[in-house]
């Protein structure tokens, strides 16, 4: 598709239209992954023209880069009500099969974020902070409230449990094309984040 002149980029548009193509945009990355989005798919979805797209985005780089921008300051102004069953692994578990159930544990979407995240510029710097952020909010929370119960010192480095549970996830989403069940999450939480949230070195 042709796109238009430098000086028809950068319009703005209604606060309601840019905020409703910015969310068809993550739907549709969540549908087809990366590689398969189009602005067109994107403009379809969200019942607007291409050229109201272009009048503010010079290309599908432009468009996702501010889509996951939006994302972004949405999950740091969300407020989620995490499970609480009174045990580390009993929050763990709850928390982590919620996350697999959400719409966040799309094969597509993940994908679509990796492929993004390495992109120069905003794009990928905002794909790589969506891929990070939730693992990181919710066990900063989980191991926090843990180590005031007594579970476990409170030296444990959060970020590092985040990781564990992030990549436990894409291989899950990437290698099995699965979401992962209860039954898998509690294995995963027994056999690998339990023991690094009691190892004093982590």
């Amino acid at each position: 598709m042709k796109e238009p002149k430098a000086a028809t980029v950068g319009r703005p548009l209604s606060r309601e239209r840019e905020e409703a193509l910015l969310d068809a945009a993550l739907e549709v990355l969540s549908q087809v992954g990366y590689d398969r989005l189009t602005v067109g798919a994107v403009c379809e979805a969200a019942g607007a023209s291409t050229k109201t797209a272009y009048r503010r985005w010079a290309n599908k780089d432009e468009l996702m880069a501010a889509a996951l921008q939006r994302a972004v300051e949405q999950e740091l102004a969300a407020s989620v009500t995490l499970a609480d069953t009174g045990t580390l692994r009993g929050d763990l578990i709850a928390n982590m099969e919620s996350q697999a159930a959400s719409e966040k544990a799309s094969p597509n979407l993940a994908v679509g974020l990796i492929v993004a995240s390495r992109i120069a510029g905003d794009l990928g710097a905002f794909a790589r902070e969506l891929i990070r952020r939730h693992e990181t909010a919710y066990c900063t929370d989980l191991l926090t409230a843990a180590a005031e119960r007594g579970e476990i010192g409170p030296d444990v480095d959060a970020e590092y449990v985040a990781d564990a549970a992030r990549s436990f996830y894409l291989h899950e989403l990437l290698v099995h094309g699965v979401r992962p069940d209860r039954a898998r999450i509690a294995r995963f939480v027994d056999r690998v984040l339990l023991p690094l949230c009691h190892d004093r070195k982590t």
